[in-house]
């Protein structure tokens, strides 16, 4: 009986790991000391559908309060290099404000940096994490 309970449990997780693709999303993760406002600002004939939908206008705007996570979904897949160029196409900048600084990404090559670089999963990456904090100096 010991031994069927590991045959089932390897079938089982052959079967996750083959057959269904998980969902994937952009997280926001708000690590300063205050609040901050996220704006992704989409290009004027955008086709990308998870943008639109989340979009009010040519931009999506996440008001996140300390120690807080907003998140955009994109259904289900990966995130790989060419998703992410995809998405960049659609983005005209990426801005984050804190109360102190704001950072704004305008070249597709800064904002594909940026996504790429905060791209987590173990097997598949699933999730891009962007987290914001204030370095003291």
């Amino acid at each position: 009986m010991h031994i069927g309970l590991k045959v089932v449990s390897i079938v089982f997780l052959v079967n996750v790991l083959t057959s269904c693709d998980p969902v994937h999303n952009i997280e926001f993760i708000n690590k300063s000391n205050s609040n901050i406002k996220v704006k992704l600002n989409l290009v004027s004939k955008n086709e990308n559908y998870d943008l639109m939908q989340n979009a009010f206008g040519d931009s999506i705007v996440l008001h996140i309060k300390k120690d807080r996570i907003k998140h955009i979904d994109f259904g289900i897949g990966v995130w790989d290099e060419k998703e992410i160029m995809e998405l960049t196409k659609s983005l005209k900048s990426i801005e984050i404000e804190t109360k102190d600084i704001k950072t704004i990404y305008k070249s597709k090559n800064a904002m594909n940096g940026v996504l790429n670089n905060n791209s987590k999963g173990i097997i598949f990456k699933k999730n891009i994490e962007i987290e914001i904090t204030i370095a003291i100096q």
